[in-house]
């Protein structure tokens, strides 16, 4: 049964008295001998829980000479490492091929899969992370005398703010239902040994229907909801894609070959969606019939991909190879004129093992040069439909009728969210590359080296608009920026005896740097900025000839402690003894927005991984280590735990917090209102972000083959028994959860640790059978 709390099973409708230091001594609701000040809650294991995964997958297979056909199911289930979230998937998939005769193969590969899943509704625009970190520990999970059954932070407290996680998590019921199927359909024409068509007609189709609901409840603090709502989102997507491919492959004279390809494929994508709304006076009916309040609207969106490819392809003996390659893609998302964009590619490549003068050294085995240029075109739909059009908002404004402000003269107002922007079209990256792959030893070691350089064009961002526009800012070219590294990746292949093994690593080194930014107020674009995370400022900053992207704020350089250092340091409004003191770059003598300065990149210096296999008679083990180095996280949450802005929870480094008789520390002051601000984005929430990380291991054992045909008579030919896990450990600096981190609310906000949710331990154990 899952760990869902029931909704409406609060016997009274009682609310706890008001929390004030004087009654922390009062029950936590009437009846109960527990009070507020024996209360001591662990928000996080309350709010965590540890999750089961079930999975299991059968397939069957068989076939003739000229038919083939392969079916498969599974079922997989997975409880969240939170309460109240689960995942189930049942997904099948079958395909087929027939030869018709010895010149026409067809055949299909069909999938479909259902899916149901419990999760949490974001409380506003933070994570409920935020929430778990800010709650008091003297306030309690539940209260049985509660409409609902939980318990609240009171009005009466400043830092009323949070939610209590464990009720948004399971008070607000929010479940998705989809539905996904896939299929495609293909033909395979050989006119001759060397020429051949294909043609392939697919299609997606895929449903989603969410429910929310939230029951009338009352927590006797600032979360309440007078009237149930009743939230019915369906989402439904289709995409088609037709290609049609000719193909043309031969040798000639048996030293020339000669490959070449033509391709045309077009893609649609349809996307519906309505959403409804509606408010009930009990929590008995859970429908919309009949209910309060409803709203129902409608959405339709849809674009399309055109493509033409040509490529051709040269070798002569095996030894040199040249290819080429021409797409011209028209994508409807750009604006008018700006829709079709073309797209070369070429490469080279020396195979010098092949050559004469390599064949007395037996020590190598491979050895081939390598360079490549080619230009790709960002795909746009992940922007929308339309981003190029401003939308159209109707809510939240009036419109004044015969200069009349109030009354009947007064109606609804609608209002362009942001400016368009009729230009907007391809951003493009051109890279070129230059490798080499080594062989030795019959490929017992190998190596490949590649060294590039990749320039975007007209990237695309959004640019910040004076306020004084009166409204949101636009998706816009506005520069280019530049990308250089090396990749490198070696291997050990040890393929006789009875103890085989394989081992293979990877190194990435790559240096980005912004060449262009036009149309950005004083030549940067900042991002990040948000009211609970140091007071609404910008955390990064992109601007010309640095990283994209880069963290920006004050470098922190000590704490006041006493008024004579105060009065002789860079004038700091509202600084005291025991606040942070700031460096004033500028040298003006005063610290201000100006003193701010890059404080590192989320970008890693190098990125590496580890990749081991080995096998051992009947036992085999599989190893993968991940891991970054040189990168910088902007830790927000660390701004909740520490920040001290108000009356929340907080981390236990505010007990080293700075004091007349305890200043060796660099924790500041603990102050109302943060007067000098020390809770701005600066150094002190700027972490390494370098970690070392197995992500998966798995070990396995197939039972002895003639066990299994003397104890099945045959039935039976393979079983193998296995212990898997992920993420077992990490090795890192860093202090929040998770050093992985990701991005909020679209781009130039990668690395800011918002309250992430972790990657999750797992472990498994499996089986697997072949008849």
């Amino acid at each position: 049964m899952r760990n869902e709390r029931a909704l409406d099973g609060a016997a009274g409708i009682g609310v706890p008295p008001r929390l004030q230091p004087a009654n922390f001594n009062l029950p936590i609701y009437a009846g109960s001998s527990q009070t507020f000040a024996q209360t001591n809650t662990d928000w996080q294991s309350a709010y965590f829980q540890k999750g089961v995964i079930q999975q299991y997958d059968v397939a069957l297979s068989g076939g003739s000479e000229n038919s083939k056909i392969y079916t498969s199911a599974g079922y997989f289930d997975q409880d969240g490492i939170t309460v109240g979230t689960y995942y189930t998937r049942k997904n099948f998939r079958t395909n087929a091929e027939q030869n018709l005769n010895k010149f026409i193969t067809i055949g299909e590969i069909f999938t479909a899969a259902s899916t149901r899943q419990r999760f949490g509704i974001p409380p506003g625009n933070r994570t409920p992370l935020t929430n778990v970190i800010r709650m008091q520990p003297y306030i309690p999970v539940y209260n049985p005398n509660n409409p609902g059954g939980y318990f609240g932070p009171q009005n009466s407290f400043d830092g009323a703010d949070p939610v209590n996680p464990v009720e948004q998590a399971l008070i607000n019921e929010n479940y998705n239902y989809g539905t996904a199927i896939h299929g495609n359909a293909y033909l395979t024409a050989r006119f001759t040994s060397y020429l051949k068509f294909n043609a392939t007609y697919g299609i997606d189709y895929g449903t989603n229907r969410q429910e929310q609901y939230t029951p009338i409840y009352n927590d006797g603090g600032t979360s309440s909801a007078p009237l149930a709502s009743i939230t019915e989102n369906t989402n439904s997507g289709t995409t088609t894609l037709y290609t049609f491919q000719l193909a043309f492959d031969k040798t000639f004279a048996t030293k020339h070959h000669v490959s070449a390809t033509a391709v045309y494929e077009a893609q649609t994508n349809r996307s519906d969606s309505q959403n409804s709304f509606g408010n009930q006076n009990n929590n008995t009916i859970r429908t919309l019939n009949n209910a309060t309040n409803t709203t129902t609207n409608y959405t339709y969106g849809t674009n399309v991909l055109e493509s033409l490819v040509g490529r051709v392809g040269y070798d002569f003996e095996g030894k040199y190879l040249i290819s080429g390659s021409i797409r011209r893609d028209g994508l409807s998302v750009w604006a008018p004129g700006h829709k079709y964009e073309n797209f070369p590619a070429a490469s080279v490549a020396w195979k010098m093992d092949q050559e004469g003068f390599m064949q007395g050294i037996k020590s190598i085995s491979e050895l081939k040069l390598r360079a490549g240029y080619g230009v790709t075109g960002i795909n746009g739909t992940v922007l929308g439909n339309y981003p190029y059009v401003s939308n159209v908002s109707a809510g939240g404004t009036t419109y004044p009728f015969n200069n009349s402000a109030t009354g009947a003269n007064q109606g609804n107002g609608s209002y362009y969210s942001a400016l368009s922007n009729p230009f907007l079209h391809w951003e493009e990256t051109k890279s070129v590359n230059i490798g080499l792959d080594l062989g030795l030893f019959q490929n017992a070691f190998t190596l490949a080296a590649e060294v590039y350089k990749r320039k975007t064009d007209n990237l695309i961002l959004t640019v910040p608009v004076p306020p004084s526009e009166g409204v949101g800012a636009p998706l816009a070219n506005v520069g280019a920026m530049q990308n250089t590294g090396v990749e490198l990746s070696a291997g050990y292949h040890k393929t006789g005896g009875e103890f085989k093994y394989d081992i293979t690593g990877f190194f990435a080194l790559d240096r980005n740097k912004v060449t262009s930014l036009t149309g950005a107020a004083n030549g940067t674009i900042t991002a990040g900025g948000d009211a609970d995370f140091g007071g609404g400022g910008p955390i990064t900053n992109t601007s010309l000839g640095q990283p994209i992207q880069y963290f920006y704020g004050y470098q922190v350089v000590g704490i006041f402690q006493n008024a004579s250092d105060v009065s002789g340091s860079a004038k700091q409004t509202g600084a005291a003894p025991g606040d942070i003191k700031f460096k004033d770059i500028n040298h003006d003598g005063v610290i201000d927005a100006n003193d701010r300065v890059n404080l590192g990149s989320y970008l890693p210096k190098f990125s590496y991984s580890l990749n081991y296999s080995a096998r051992y008679k009947d036992f085999d083990l599989a190893l993968f280590f991940q891991g970054v180095s040189g990168n910088k996280i902007f830790n927000a949450e660390r701004i909740i735990e520490e920040g001290m802005a108000r009356l929340f929870n907080s981390d236990v480094n505010v007990l080293k917090a700075w004091t007349p008789s305890n200043t060796n520390t660099n924790i500041p002051r603990a102050i109302s209102g943060d007067p000098n601000l020390n809770a701005r984005p600066s150094s002190r929430w700027v972490e390494d972000g370098s970690y070392f990380r197995l992500k998966n291991l798995q070990l396995g054992y197939n039972l002895p083959t003639a066990w299994l045909k003397s104890g099945t008579s045959g039935y039976v030919s393979k079983v193998r028994i296995y212990l898997s896990g992920t993420n077992l450990f990490t090795i890192t600096k860093y202090t929040g959860l998770d050093p992985e981190i990701g991005s909020k609310n679209g781009t130039l906000t990668n690395g800011i640790d918002y309250g992430q949710y972790p990657s999750p331990r797992g472990f498994q154990v499996g089986l697997q059978a072949t008849f």
